[in-house]
């Protein structure tokens, strides 16, 4: 058989566990000693993830240009999907405010060895609507190189080269946006946004404080009544999804820089093909 003997039932124990440890993995990360040792296992190579904005579709000039055609593009250069039927993050933390079902998608030749008590195969279209779905229920969309996931799902190490993780996250769940805070520099630099975004506060803001209070980037301040996001902003889209007045517009200024530079990076780090 090609995989290994880690199946569904072997995750079941760590679930009480999984909130508490991943919280303190995240703050040993910024430690003096056990910080220099978390970056080292989990350097560039094996980590290095993308956000794609949970808000559909945005304006550039007259056409429109969605970035989830990043994801989409990847389903269809996989040669293999594997999605999980819960999120593991969402169940270790017992979410509440959204679906507990929307699992990751796994793609690439070392996908196939994932045991099959760990889910099911996809086709593209079925990857699409799963793709879809998430994206309804407002969870943001990261897609990258995540070590952990494949090393957890006993892939063997030559493969991990060709396993492309699709998460569909929530802030108050997911390891990396929950922990932001936590995360030493260097890891929060491995979390990128899109290039060829532009994000902006318009003269509609009233200072109401809402966007601060969403971003899990801890990217915007009210500074004389007004929103500001700094440089931290991982173009996740929420902050432009909760505000009452409209008044933070999400514009692709460049779609082809976008989309290249998108698939620069993931393909950096992840051959799916």
């Amino acid at each position: 058989m090609l995989w290994k003997k880690t199946e569904w039932r072997t995750f079941l124990w760590a679930i009480p566990f999984w909130q508490p440890l991943t919280d303190f993995w995240a703050r040993t990360t910024s430690w003096p000693l056990l910080g220099k040792i978390s970056q080292y296992l989990i350097n560039d190579e094996h980590y290095n993830v993308t956000f794609v904005p949970v808000n559909k579709e945005l304006e550039q000039g007259e056409s429109t240009v969605i970035p989830r055609q990043v994801v989409e593009e990847m389903i269809r250069r996989s040669a293999y999907r594997f999605v999980l039927p819960m999120c593991m993050c969402r169940v270790g933390c017992r979410c509440e405010r959204y679906p507990m079902e929307i699992g990751c998608i796994f793609m690439g030749e070392g996908a196939r060895q994932i045991h099959p008590s760990m889910g099911r195969t996809l086709s593209v279209e079925e990857a699409l609507h799963h793709v879809d779905r998430a994206v309804q229920s407002g969870l943001i969309l990261q897609i990258g190189r995540v070590d952990p996931d494949p090393f957890m799902l006993g892939i063997e190490k030559k493969f991990r080269n060709r396993f492309l993780t699709l998460c569909f996250c929530c802030p108050c769940c997911c390891i990396a946006m929950r922990n932001m805070a936590s995360w030493a520099p260097e890891m929060r630099k491995r979390m990128n946004r899109l290039q060829g975004l532009n994000i902006s506060v318009t003269n509609r803001c009233n200072g109401c404080g809402k966007c601060v209070d969403r971003c899990f980037a801890h990217a915007i301040s009210i500074e004389d009544k007004m929103a500001r996001i700094s440089d931290e902003c991982k173009g996740c889209g929420i902050c432009a999804s909760v505000c009452p007045k409209k008044a933070i517009e999400i514009r692709v200024e460049d779609g082809d820089l976008m989309l290249t530079e998108a698939f620069r990076r993931i393909e950096k780090f992840a051959d799916v093909t």
